[in-house]
């Protein structure tokens, strides 16, 4: 498989045609891999304790953040957004953990920042983060980044928080397959072509022969569909395949 140019980080897929035709294959989307929280100062230091540590360990860490990763999307403009953290104390001992976030105009913590938390061994804490997105249209089309800062006298983790912008995304059938065909003649079929984002798409199309697309350009306003034909026309006997390159421009 392989990727076509990405334009204004609007991730689609190249398609792979093989066999007898043209089959349209979608790249799966990549399981969310699971992080574990990024150390921001070295285990094993203390600022203002003097307990000894619970685990022979040094280097493991013992919170842990669920999810690793906070993450926005979908949002609308104005529109005040929330979602919840949950840290976890994987010690054998309670732990004091201070939540703290730097300033930022999109993300604050609910309470006040700085608060800390008292977790016992095997237990969770829930801190809540929003997000509110107000401003310009241009903000729906960026992404923004901050980070959640927990720490305890043990050690401190940071938590990466994500707002990913408006984007379009074209959804093609898994594949598209031509049965065998005389040399020298047309066989046409037709293609779905749905734009499922949050964003209007332009898009352009480009394959090679004995393969043909048409319309080669187009624009899908969100939650349209639109009919797009492939022709195949084989100049020899033998199995032919090509790739269907996607460009979209949001």
């Amino acid at each position: 498989m392989e990727t076509g140019t990405i334009l204004g980080q609007v991730e689609l897929t190249i398609f792979d045609f093989r066999e007898v035709g043209l089959r349209l294959r979608k790249k799966p989307d990549s399981p969310q891999e699971t992080k574990l929280p990024k150390t921001v100062r070295p285990p094993g230091t203390s600022e203002n304790s003097s307990s000894k540590f619970s685990s022979p360990d040094h280097y493991k860490t013992l919170l842990e953040p669920v999810p690793s990763e906070l993450v926005f999307q979908n949002y609308v403009l104005g529109k005040v957004c929330e979602t919840a953290l949950l840290l976890r104390n994987r010690d054998k001992v309670t732990r004091l953990v201070k939540v703290t976030m730097d300033s930022s105009p999109y993300f604050k913590l609910v309470g006040p920042n700085g608060v800390c938390h008292q977790i016992p061994p095997g237990s969770v804490c829930t801190i809540n983060i929003l997000f509110t997105p107000e401003g310009s249209k241009l903000l729906f089309l960026q992404d923004h980044f901050h980070q959640l800062v927990c720490s305890s006298e043990r050690e401190k983790v940071s938590v990466p928080i994500r707002a990913i912008g408006a984007r379009p995304v074209l959804d093609f059938p898994d594949q598209l397959d031509f049965s065998p065909c005389p040399v020298n003649h047309s066989t046409q079929k037709t293609l779905l072509v749905h734009n499922t984002g949050n964003l209007e798409a332009c898009y352009s199309l480009s394959t090679e022969s004995p393969f043909t697309v048409s319309p080669a350009t187009g624009t899908l306003d969100v939650g349209e569909a639109k009919q797009v034909t492939v022709e195949y026309h084989p100049l020899e006997t033998g199995h032919h395949s090509t790739s269907l390159a996607v460009h979209c421009d949001r």
